[in-house]
């Protein structure tokens, strides 16, 4: 959901002042700092939101080579994702894997809505991809948005197996979306892999 605090109204210059607003075409827009505001009575009233970490390990029928190749297209997230409604990536490496990417996350459940900016760390050797948040949007619906993938070769195994575990460390700020959040949080990180598995079925099956 995207939070809408804009409202048209026509009303003087002074009164406009006095609100915080400003005039665009005769009309009213509040304040950037209402939702802040907002948000902050609501944590004032419910208390802050915890940062939640979820967690989940699965092992996979296929090379950690396919899976990271999955995994670290961050541009291709909208078509097979849950939660992910779009994604724009900025900035590669010289190798070609992002390093910045905007996305716009939300849970259609709960009407949730948000365009998010990460910072990707893609390291192929260690079999790791990390987005962490961006100070880029401290004033959004998340305080903090950071998952991290660890895909490895397991000992002993064949070729085509391989360990995931993938991070997830959320903080809300509004802590009714926390409260929200806080009954499916247990399925978040497996969906995701799931997700992914079933990419990495596509994947193998077009070599």
């Amino acid at each position: 959901m995207i939070l809408q605090h804009s409202a048209s109204l026509r009303c003087s210059s002074r009164s406009l002042t006095a609100a915080g607003g400003s005039i665009y075409g005769g009309h009213f827009k509040p304040a950037l700092q209402t939702r802040t505001i907002f948000d902050s009575l609501l944590s004032q009233a419910l208390g802050p939101c915890p940062e939640r970490s979820l967690t989940h390990t699965k092992t996979l029928p296929y090379s950690p080579k396919l899976i990271f190749k999955a995994v670290s297209d961050v541009s291709g997230y909208p078509t097979f994702l849950p939660f992910t409604i779009a994604s724009n990536v900025t900035t590669r490496d010289t190798e070609g894997y992002p390093t910045r990417a905007r996305l716009k996350v939300g849970y259609a459940k709960f009407g949730l809505e948000e365009d998010w900016d990460s910072v990707v760390r893609c390291d192929e050797e260690k079999g790791i991809v990390e987005a962490r948040s961006s100070e880029a949007n401290s004033g959004g619906l998340f305080e903090v948005l950071n998952t991290k993938w660890q895909i490895s070769h397991l000992d002993g195994s064949e070729q085509n197996q391989a360990s995931v575990k993938l991070d997830v460390t959320v903080k809300f700020r509004n802590p009714v979306y926390d409260q929200m959040f806080s009954q499916v949080e247990g399925k978040v990180a497996s969906t995701m892999i799931s997700a992914f598995e079933k990419r990495v079925e596509e994947l193998n099956g077009k070599r």
